[in-house]
């Protein structure tokens, strides 16, 4: 939703650069309600039907923004779980390598959103992207089908 917002030149709508005007009279005013309601328009047909309800009555899109930033940025361990127990029971079955790398890896980068790597300049983050980045390759290759099994070994 940022990359859409910022690409459509609106993201300074909510993240609070561009607030509301205080006078009616202003000559912005108006352009500023017609960005700030499409923005929210676009926000509720980007998120779920069980979500839209919380927001219909929103008027300001940074407040909008920052309400749903808050409520899903929150550490969520149920869904934690959820993912890890579906990364784990993952295999190849009858899906392409490519179908089944691609479930995979969106189950990694949701978790990925939950639980990221963190800000280091030291250099140490390296050795755990190192290790976090082999996980990955082992869990891959452990569920492939037998008949690419050999290929395990020289990847």
């Amino acid at each position: 939703m940022r990359r859409a917002l910022n690409i459509k030149n609106k993201l300074s709508f909510i993240d609070g650069n561009i607030s509301k005007p205080t006078d009616s009279f202003d000559p912005l005013f108006t352009p500023w309600e017609y960005c700030n309601d499409m923005i929210i328009d676009w926000i509720q047909h980007s998120i779920g039907f069980e979500h839209r309800l919380t927001i219909a009555h929103a008027d300001i899109a940074t407040n909008v923004w920052t309400d749903l930033r808050e409520r899903f940025s929150i550490q969520n361990a149920p869904r934690i779980f959820q993912l890890t127990k579906a990364i784990s029971s993952l295999v190849q079955n009858a899906d392409s390598v490519s179908v089944y790398y691609n479930t995979l890896k969106s189950y990694w980068d949701e978790l990925e959103i939950y639980e990221p790597m963190p800000l280091c300049t030291c250099g140490s983050v390296k050795t755990l992207t190192d290790y976090n980045h082999r996980t990955k390759v082992m869990q891959f290759l452990m569920r492939l089908l037998r008949l690419y099994s050999g290929s395990g070994s020289s990847i």
